[in-house]
């Protein structure tokens, strides 16, 4: 009988015990739940009509969107690719005229020409693919938005934002952006640095802007197949054309298990 009555209160005490663990973990689960919606970023009203004009839920709704793209720098040609990738941008691949074929997989980078200039393909898979898709990414993880005001373009003045990034996101977290927005809400503009190579002190002695002058419709979405490069200062704003580049055979389509396997024989394209 004793043994009896020693079980039932060692069995009272585990089970209370249980209950009161049970009850702190859900406290403590209650906490960290409280905690990660306090850090959860508000999309800032600025962003909101840009997403809603260029049409982001129908854009992440696919899957794999592909265009060439033609880019020219002192009436020079410095690209001609053929650029495939996924909506997010997770994965790229980038198809020069010249046979080169440049792949992100998601990781790395890699390249299928031993001569190539793999400083250039790095800059170049990533820089030209944010162009064409940046008003799906003005909220994307690691994004910092501040300075909105009203900045010269041309013969008006427009809404501006200032997009910059947290320590440790993409190759060059030091890049900033001024995003201009027409009344209808386009992303007409965008003043940028390259610090990539370089550094942002050096880079903020030059900045550039790219100025999307003509939007075409594919699928309901509007893209800017139409770009000119300028020299930019914050006071003034677009200065003097440097370059321009076209957009051009925007389709849309599903992924494959192949679709962006890195090339045979590849080899890595580094950070530096």
């Amino acid at each position: 009988m004793k043994n009896k009555i020693l079980f039932s209160a060692l069995f009272i005490s585990f089970f209370f015990s249980s209950c009161q663990e049970n009850t702190k973990k859900e406290e403590i689960k209650t906490e960290e739940t409280q905690v990660t919606e306090q850090i959860v970023k508000e999309t800032p009203e600025f962003t909101k009509g840009i997403e809603t004009t260029h049409k982001k839920a129908a854009f992440m709704s696919n899957e794999v969107v592909s265009y060439d793209l033609v880019v020219q720098f002192g009436g020079k040609d410095y690209l001609a690719a053929r650029f495939t990738q996924t909506v997010t941008g997770s994965k790229i691949k980038m198809e020069r005229t010249n046979g080169e074929i440049v792949i992100f997989d998601g990781n790395n980078v890699f390249t299928n020409k031993t001569d190539a200039n793999l400083q250039s393909d790095r800059f170049d898979i990533f820089t030209w693919s944010y162009f064409v898709t940046i008003p799906y990414k003005l909220n994307d993880n690691g994004t910092i938005w501040s300075d909105f005001q009203d900045k010269p373009f041309y013969d008006t003045k427009l809404h501006t934002g200032k997009l910059s990034f947290e320590a440790n996101i993409g190759d060059a977290p030091d890049d900033w952006y001024v995003i201009y927005k027409d009344e209808h809400n386009y992303l007409v503009g965008a003043a940028y640095i390259v610090s990539f190579g370089k550094g942002k002190e050096v880079a903020e002695k030059e900045p550039h802007a790219v100025k999307y002058n003509h939007f075409s419709e594919v699928d309901g979405i509007p893209f800017a197949t139409e770009w000119t490069y300028h020299m930019w200062t914050n006071e003034t704003g677009f200065g003097e054309k440097i370059g321009n580049a076209t957009l051009s055979n925007i389709t849309f389509s599903k992924t494959t298990d192949n679709l962006f396997n890195r090339p045979k024989n590849a080899i890595v394209v580094p950070l530096k």
